[in-house]
């Protein structure tokens, strides 16, 4: 429910496994750790490059809401990595010329006019000790099911920097987050500043049962700074009314729950509050999502997933635009609300580093955008509460593959989509070959630090 998870966990939680070395998911297990295992030195150093191409049906990486000028890419990224006792900093670029047509790359409009376009994936400091952790810089996060974009903050934006600081362990785990978002500014000319801030708090009851509360906010003002109070980690759940005061802010509860029963079937949900009414007269539907799933073994190299999700057509925004959970007009959790997907996927070990995944999926979006001017009383009486306007649904076939083999690694996904309504329009009908794929050789170095 929370990502990325430290590679340390993911070789211990293989470790206790106890899987079969005979065995094909044994042997992906082997293969696993020796990849994630990091050296046994106080202080080391690497640096890893990789290089190759990136070809692409639309340059947004949301295959379900294709957008941006599609084609084959040249792609080199480049990791510099190192521990020193407890401190770890990476950081990590990337040519990547796609980021020039993407729609959600927030600095496209920079690179449009440039040859190359490059990006940091990561770039980032930690301080981890056994019961603290802090974290600063940036690196894709999500906080839900996985498979799907996180309600309260997820990777469907590009990073961002943030603070982050993580107090508790594996029964127990608090976290805080905080960033500055994009500044914006009034009509008359004012620069409104705009920040972030989630609280988690999360508890493992036994191997089966996990449970976690959450709130999110967006501050904004003009010429404003973060208050101490907002900024202080340890202030959990109390934004509704914090110290009698009421700052331009737009909240935002929720909460989460995974249990794996004792056949193995994990059982999964997540939901949220962006506003909730029980006046009549307030003629605005109520804000809210949630997602369910499920998922198991199919024998000893297979795994099934389902996932359904929904949000309403006003949630994720506020009658103030700079309140908006967005950064930039891209979502800090979903990317797009007025929805419903409802996505299965069998994962196969075709090979003990290589990964296919056959997927079904169905969305029917409604015409509800982020960046959407905030309706007035009279129009909210006209907006449904989910799915408004002509519903555009989406039909997808696809499958994915993902896997190395010696320098050479691959990510790639792609599927047949049959548009219903296409683009909002009643009885227009699509049908697109939409994917993406990532192949690149490379090589890594490093020794200890002395």
């Amino acid at each position: 429910m929370r990502r990325p998870f430290r590679r340390s966990d993911a070789v211990r939680a293989l470790g206790e496994a106890g899987l079969d070395s005979a065995r094909p998911s044994g042997r992906t297990a082997a293969a696993l750790v020796r990849a994630l295992s990091d050296r046994l030195d106080e202080a080391w150093w690497r640096v890893a490059v990789r290089g190759g191409v990136q070809p692409v049906s639309r340059a947004r990486r949301d295959l379900l809401h294709p957008a941006g000028q599609g084609g084959v890419f040249p792609y080199v990224d480049g990791t510099f990595e190192g521990r020193f006792g407890s401190i770890t900093a990476v950081s990590r670029v990337a040519f990547e010329n796609r980021l020039r047509h993407d729609p959600d790359y927030p600095g496209k409009d920079l690179v449009a006019e440039k040859r190359g376009a490059y990006r940091f994936i990561e770039a980032y400091a930690a301080a981890q000790f056994p019961w603290v952790r802090i974290q600063a810089g940036q690196l894709d996060r999500n906080w839900g099911p996985d498979g799907l974009p996180g309600l309260p903050l997820s990777d469907y934006a590009y990073p961002r920097t943030d603070v982050e600081v993580d107090l508790g362990g594996r029964t127990l785990r608090f976290t805080a987050l905080t960033a500055q978002l994009a500044s914006d500014s009034t009509a008359a000319g004012e620069q409104v500043r705009r920040y972030f801030v989630a609280h988690r708090l999360a508890v493992r009851l036994g191997d089966a049962l996990h449970l976690a509360l959450w709130e999110t906010a967006v501050v904004a003002g003009e010429n404003r700074r973060l208050e101490w109070s907002l900024r202080n980690p340890l202030t959990l759940l109390i934004f509704a009314d914090q110290f009698g005061q009421r700052p331009a802010r737009n909240s935002m509860l929720g909460g989460e729950l995974a249990w794996r029963t004792s056949g193995g079937l994990l059982l999964e949900g997540q939901a949220a509050i962006d506003d909730w009414t029980f006046d009549e007269q307030n003629p605005y539907p109520n804000r809210w999502a949630f997602t369910v799933g499920a998922g198991g073994a199919l024998g000893r190299t297979a795994s099934w997933r389902a996932r359904y999700t929904t949000a309403t057509s006003l949630a994720f925004h506020t009658a103030s635009p700079f309140e908006a959970f967005t950064d930039q007009d891209v979502g800090l959790g979903r990317g797009f609300a007025d929805n419903e997907l409802l996505v299965a996927t069998i994962s196969v070990l075709a090979w003990p580093t290589w990964l296919v995944t056959p997927e079904l999926a169905v969305l029917r979006q409604g015409e509800g955008r982020l960046s959407d001017p905030w309706p007035t009383p009279e129009e909210a009486a006209r907006v449904p509460t989910r799915l408004s306007g002509t519903v555009e649904t989406t039909y997808r076939v696809g499958l994915g593959v993902a896997g190395w083999s010696g320098p050479l690694m691959v990510t790639a996904t792609g599927g047949l989509h049959r548009t219903v309504n296409a683009d909002h329009e009643a009885g227009a009908r699509r049908t697109r070959l939409e994917g993406r794929l990532v192949a690149t050789l490379g090589f890594a170095t490093g020794s200890p630090v002395r």
